[in-house]
């Protein structure tokens, strides 16, 4: 959950609400965040505004309409419309998490939560929030409760100064804040973009009246991930904002950031190496924010679709997040009066100190001291508010809590029944959690925003600092390197553009790689050409060179891939988080890689060895290959199906061509079981050389046998294998029993292949198959009880 809520927290910091009526509260959290200018100027942070000078003025605008769109953009940005005195609207937000290890994995929900409410705001009276549904699902752990406050949840569509382009702290600022994200419509935002005018369009009213839309395309100056790329859509004769579409201009570095931040603030530490090293890479990524506003009444422009798309990685895990909201209004300016909200009590800072001590005085050890007695006392506090709130429900069966949400800027009474069950079932919420919300959330129109973002918005050419990684993340152990570790080198240059250098160094094969490439990236499409000398592994399911992979090497002596050198160059093209279609062009000598050591604790313990390796057929080859991988269906208790699609084709020293489709279906049934069946087969023309061969047996294949070069039905230039479950949840974990069946051999022999290869056993898959163990036993041709212990199972 931390990747999830710190991608969030950076990304979007959606509400910053000073919470008071029975919510929980992160107060001594809150305590510590001190803003920039309210620090002694010994101690403040030395970042500053970029001041706009005559020479930025003049480069800002790439013609003369977007310096008048953009000038119409800021009034309206910050006028407030008096006419707009009320609306009555229905709110829905849907916050989705996933979580995966490997790029090619099955896609997981890690969790989701959903609400519906309905929202009544008035400019004199404040807002009233009536909580219509709400739930959250877990899918990967059964049965658990999350932790999610949906009181808090709720979003609200508009309130007076409210950030039309949704980001921040949700009040629209006048100037450019240089510790949040720059905002590109701010004052002073010359200093960090570049504006240009696009498209037009003009539609018409059923009343006859006109509307004309122009688009302004806004790219940072430099590549940094305070500053976004995007284009905006704007009501030319208000310079309201009609529709956005935007992302990061570069991924952020969460290492990077935090050593900047404690050299900002003298009395922070930074980061330990060994944190890194453990922790590396620690990334947030905004891919795609799109807003969709809709005219009412004729007059007022207010939101009715926003979305926001991205991905945090935390060194082998990646974890995707999506929020998405939409807004459906009863009416606009009506005549139905509401009680006016109260004003809600002070803060828990402001009631224990008032104005009377400024966080500014007190030194770091002063604020963590005042912080813990923060903390004391909202704990006394919301024991108090539940306690309220049984009361509450006891008498009416809702309770309400009150709010100043938006640094005080929007007075909440928040109305909730007190019935979960009744919150869950509720007709305002779709029919399923699992549902894509095509309806409700208007996916198709969002994907036709975000064709905007393409490789032609990018920010201006800059290049930044190297910087380097090193760690877990570049570290494996196989039985041809040995330990082997490497250290990343990257450079961000702008346009999109990156350079990468990997050095890599074997110390049981003495052997030096490395792979030198640039690549350009959109934030969703990324297109990579490199030059490489590297050891390359000729299996087809698993990741020999992984973090499981080598833990299972050097503890346990098992290594299942078969390795072979390569060097040569390569195209490709790929999404930045994996999955979905990738494709490759290359031109690549190979050749046999030896055993090197057979180092293992088991080796050590019990003189377990490692099993031969393939010998490589050398030679010089130029080819081309792609992959679909796709997942359909999140439920599990219901049908989901994993689909994995492969071709590849070369000509050269050797010609030859392959193809492959791996699908598992399974369905959840009865009272918590489930059962799952694979069906893969492949198959190839030409000669294809031993490193292009596939190999059946193995924790990803035929369970209870190895990869074998020797036996019977176990390697060839075709293959067929099938395997089934049957298993029951348990919370995190679900046992299950199961029997695989295999055969690889050659082509000509597919109809009439002999006795398969085949094994049967028991396992315990945890979180949804992210981590698995399998006791196995072989059935044909090796009879022997196997332990196997790998990540991103298919079950």
């Amino acid at each position: 959950m931390f990747p999830v809520v710190l991608a969030l927290a950076i990304t979007l910091d959606l509400q910053d609400t000073a919470r008071t009526g029975g919510a929980k509260a992160d107060s001594a959290q809150r305590a510590q965040r001190v803003p920039a200018d309210t620090m002694d100027k010994d101690k403040r942070r030395t970042r500053v505004r970029i001041p706009v000078t005559p020479e930025l003025e003049a480069s800002a605008f790439r013609d003369g309409a977007a310096r008048t769109l953009l000038t119409k953009a800021r009034v309206a940005r910050m006028r407030q419309d008096s006419a707009l005195l009320s609306y009555d609207a229905t709110a829905y937000q849907r916050l989705s998490a996933g979580m995966a290890f490997r790029a090619f994995g099955r896609e997981r929900l890690l969790f989701r939560t959903e609400n519906a409410s309905r929202v009544r705001w008035s400019r004199d009276g404040g807002t009233w929030v009536d909580l219509k549904g709400a739930r959250t699902a877990l899918p990967m752990v059964k049965d658990a409760d999350a932790e999610i406050d949906v009181d808090e949840m709720s979003p609200i569509p508009y309130y007076p100064g409210r950030e039309a382009l949704w980001i921040g702290s949700g009040v629209a600022k006048a100037e450019v804040d240089p510790d949040e994200l720059i905002h590109p419509l701010a004052i002073g935002s010359e200093a960090y973009y570049r504006f240009a005018t696009g498209d037009s369009i003009t539609f018409k009213l059923p009343d006859g009246k006109s509307i004309e839309l122009r688009e302004l395309r806004i790219e940072p100056r430099r590549p940094n991930w305070r500053l976004s790329v995007g284009s905006f859509w704007f009501d030319i004769s208000t310079g309201q904002l009609v529709r956005a579409a935007y992302r990061m201009s570069v991924e952020m570095d969460i290492w990077q950031v935090a050593d900047e931040e404690a050299k900002l603030d003298k009395d922070e530490d930074e980061v330990p190496a060994i944190a890194k090293a453990m922790l590396s890479p620690m990334k947030a990524n905004l891919e795609a924010v799109t807003i969709d506003y809709g005219l009412y009444a004729g007059r007022f422009w207010l939101p009715r679709a926003q979305a926001a798309e991205g991905s945090a990685q935390i060194s082998f895990m990646r974890v995707p997040f999506k929020m998405e909201e939409s807004f459906k209004y009863a009416s606009v300016n009506g005549t139905d009066s509401m009680p006016k909200v109260p004003a809600a009590p002070k803060s828990i800072r402001d009631s224990l100190y008032g104005d009377s001590v400024k966080w500014r005085d007190l030194s770091r050890e002063e604020r963590k001291e005042r912080a813990l007695r923060i903390a004391e006392v909202d704990s006394i506090r919301r024991a108090q508010d539940r306690v309220l709130r049984k009361s509450q429900c006891d008498s009416s069966g809702t309770y309400t809590r009150y709010d100043n949400r938006y640094n005080g800027a929007v007075r909440v009474a928040i109305r909730v029944p007190c019935d979960s069950t009744a919150l869950a079932n509720s007709p305002d919420l779709p029919g399923s959690i699992y549902e894509p919300g095509e309806e409700l959330f208007g996916t198709a129109e969002r994907d036709e925003l975000m064709k905007s973002l393409g490789f032609s918005l990018q920010p201006g050419w800059a290049p930044q600092k190297p910087t380097i990684s090193y760690g877990l993340h570049l570290t494996r152990y196989n039985r041809v390197e040995g330990f082997s570790t490497a250290i990343g080198v990257n450079q961000e240059l702008g346009r999109g553009y990156r350079l990468g250098f990997v050095p890599r160094y074997g110390f049981a094969d003495a052997q030096f790689n490395g792979e030198l490439y640039g690549s350009r990236s959109n934030g969703r499409r990324q297109r990579q050409v490199g030059l490489y000398r590297r050891l390359d592994t000729a299996n087809d399911w698993g990741d020999p060179l992984g973090f499981g992979s080598s833990v299972n090497a050097v503890l346990f002596g098992l290594d299942e891939g078969f390795y072979y050198r390569a060097w040569g160059g390569e195209l490709t093209g790929s999404n930045v988080g994996g999955g979905g279609f990738t494709w490759r062009v290359f031109g690549e000598q190979h050749r046999t890689a030896d055993v090197e050591t057979q180092f293992s604790v088991a080796n050590a313990m019990n003189d377990v060895q490692f099993q031969d390796n393939i010998d490589a057929t050398r030679g010089t080859i130029g080819g081309a290959s792609a992959r679909y991988a796709k997942t359909l269906g999140m439920n599990p208790d219901s049908w989901r199906l994993l689909t994995d699609l492969r071709g590849e084709a070369a000509a050269g020293t050797f010609d030859y061509s392959r193809g492959a489709l791996d699908a598992t279906l399974s369905r959840g049934f009865g009272s918590g079981f489930s059962a799952a069946l694979t069906g893969s087969a492949g198959y190839s023309g030409g000669a294809l050389p031993p490193q292009r061969s596939w190999y059946i047996g193995g924790s990803h294949t035929v369970r209870g046998q190895r990869p074998s070069l020797t036996e019977p039905g176990q390697s060839g230039n075709s293959y067929w294998l099938g395997r089934g479950e049957l298993g029951k949840q348990f919370t995190v974990a679900r046992p299950s029993i199961f029997y695989d069946v295999g055969w690889a051999g050659d082509r000509d022999t597919w109809s009439h292949p002999g006795r398969p290869v085949s094994g049967a056993g028991a396992g315990v898959s945890f979180l949804d198959g992210l981590f698995r163990m399998d006791v196995s036993r072989g059935i044909w041709p090796r009879q022997r009880t196997l332990l196997d212990l790998y990540f991103e199972a298919r079950f």
